[in-house]
């Protein structure tokens, strides 16, 4: 989970039918009215720059969307608790099922990190064998309750998605030995250093946090900027 800033304009669709939306959604909501929370061509309108927001992932788990995993128009304060915001741009957010589902209509009181606006990642700590999402040791109480309503919320200590944070902890290892060895080819080096930075690249959390570990914060700034850099 890193920071996604919201660097894009919210959608033309949004911006002219938000208040037609949200009152067809408070009759549903109401029961007087049945069908989808949202019509399929404002899904359609939301989904493409939501999906370009965070380069094609969930922005808790970093997962590609639209692959093996759901994409899901995901409301950071549920729409069914607070039916005004459901189409109001700053809460919408892209989603998998995964993340999305667990935390359902639960009111977290703000609670849960929200990375368009804060930077998680000096929430989290990576436990190096396991894979598993920790809060950071150096945080104080009020911010460990957040790190741990995040995980809780999103369940983002799934089996499959530790295995995956495994796996990129394991690919950055390689790319370090890669790149400290004397007999390397430069050009396999800056070919792997490229595909990491792209900002498709799944679990980047994984990425930097491995390099913060060595020291290589310039490299980290590196990555940062090439991710929060507003899509053309």
């Amino acid at each position: 989970m890193i920071r996604t800033p919201r660097n894009c304009q919210p959608p033309p669709e949004l911006v002219a039918n938000a208040k037609q939306w949200t009152a067809r959604f408070k009759r549903i909501a109401d029961g007087s009215k049945s069908g989808d929370w949202a019509t399929r061509r404002a899904k359609k309108a939301l989904a493409g720059v939501l999906l370009t927001l965070a380069h094609g992932k969930c922005v808790y788990c970093e997962t590609a969307l639209g692959v093996d995993v759901d994409p899901e128009i995901e409301h950071y304060l549920a729409k069914t608790r607070f039916p005004d915001l459901a189409f109001e741009w700053t809460n919408l957010l892209p989603s998998c099922r995964l993340c999305n589902r667990p935390k359902g209509d639960e009111d977290h009181h703000n609670l849960l990190l929200k990375p368009d606006i804060e930077d998680p990642e000096p929430f989290f700590w990576i436990h190096p064998d396991t894979g598993r999402l920790e809060p950071h040791p150096t945080l104080d109480v009020a911010q460990t309750r957040r790190a741990n309503e995040t995980i809780r919320l999103c369940d983002l200590q799934r089996a499959a998605l530790c295995s995956q944070r495994t796996d990129m902890l394991e690919r950055v290892g390689r790319w370090l030995r890669l790149a400290s060895a004397e007999t390397a080819e430069l050009s396999l080096i800056e070919e792997e250093w490229d595909a990491l930075t792209n900002p498709r690249t799944q679990y980047k959390f994984v990425l930097r946090h491995v390099l913060r570990l060595k020291g290589l914060t310039e490299l980290v700034e590196e990555d940062r900027l090439r991710f929060e850099e507003p899509a053309t």
